[in-house]
């Protein structure tokens, strides 16, 4: 094999890892686009279902009397919602 012909084959062996370089760079960046939407649908799940606790929660302090135990565990949650809200007002407000 003569010079020429072995640089032209690195040429396009070259050539063709760079073709295969840009795929993977394409690819990477559609999965990283994809990661982050799925982590803002996980997201908004996770509220979702925080919501829908806080309301099951709700339905069954009013249909149904609470032991003590449960009356504390509640005004506990009550607590840490108002906690975690005033927290996101004052983060708000800097």
């Amino acid at each position: 094999m003569s010079n020429p012909e072995a640089l032209q084959r690195i040429r396009e062996k070259l050539a063709s890892l760079l073709g295969q370089y840009h795929a993977l760079l394409q690819e990477k960046q559609r999965l990283t686009s994809e990661i982050e939407k799925l982590k803002g649908l996980l997201a908004e799940e996770r509220s979702q279902q925080e919501v829908l606790t806080t309301q099951l929660s709700a339905a069954k302090l009013k249909t149904t009397s609470l032991s003590e135990s449960e009356k504390a565990a509640f005004e506990k949650k009550i607590n840490h919602y108002i906690k975690e809200i005033d927290r996101c007002i004052s983060q708000l407000g800097n």
